[in-house]
């Protein structure tokens, strides 16, 4: 029992601190004013200090409950932000900020109506289809391109993919959570660890993606016809 409280707590600060190093990565990149990096420089010590907090601080059930819908939503609207911004389309730009939307409601509803629990599973499950729907949208809008580009020299592919398999790998743990023992937390929680340092590794790679092919992440300025003096 011993040893698996000291694997957990490994585990637990392996995954607080690789949020410290896509700040790092942002630091250290070449492309600290656009917004893709600037917003996961943002997001990896906001996300970092948070569970930080929630690890070493002892709060208050009241604080704890407020602390995790803050996590959650804050952690939705980075998300939602790279898809709506990276969205070629008006429609699905529009779709994203309505549903955007929507989920905030839903969260102040939440909070008045919903009581402390081991997690917040139900808007855990709204954030994870959500994201599961931009990121098709992404792949939608990506296969219709006629440019030779490849998706992978995109960073949002990057981004999209760390979410996959961080959401993916945790959404039937986090649903099912508030109904497990302690025991079962404790034996399938890793799980969910090694989705999430996973998904933050590849967000530092989507940094240096962005870093070597910035031409994907910027509209292309039309070419502009040199004006020839006709003898």
């Amino acid at each position: 029992m011993e040893k698996s409280k000291v694997i957990e707590k490994l585990s637990l600060h392996i995954v607080i601190y690789s949020y410290l190093l896509i700040t790092l990565a942002f630091f250290v990149s070449k492309k600290k004013k656009d917004k893709g990096p600037a917003l996961l420089g943002v997001y990896g010590i906001l996300f970092f200090v948070l569970l930080t907090v929630q690890t070493n601080v002892r709060l208050h059930k009241d604080m704890t409950f407020y602390l995790q819908i803050l996590y959650t939503t804050l952690e939705y609207f980075t998300f939602s932000f790279f898809f709506w911004y990276n969205a070629q389309q008006v429609r699905h730009k529009r779709f994203i900020v309505t549903c955007s939307l929507l989920f905030l409601a839903f969260q102040v509803i939440y909070v008045n109506i919903s009581e402390l629990k081991k997690l917040d599973s139900v808007p855990i499950g709204i954030e994870t289809i959500l994201l599961f729907i931009y990121i098709f949208i992404f792949f939608y809008e990506f296969s219709k391109k006629l440019s030779g580009d490849y998706i992978y020299n995109h960073y949002c592919f990057w981004l999209a993919v760390g979410i996959l398999l961080y959401l993916g790998g945790s959404f039937f743990f986090y649903i099912m959570i508030n109904h497990l023992s302690k025991e079962e937390i404790n034996t399938f929680g890793n799980i969910t660890y090694l989705a999430e340092v996973l998904k933050n590794v590849l967000f530092i790679t989507a940094i240096f993606i962005y870093n070597r092919y910035p031409i994907n992440n910027v509209k292309k300025k039309p070419l502009s016809v040199p004006k020839l003096d006709m003898i």
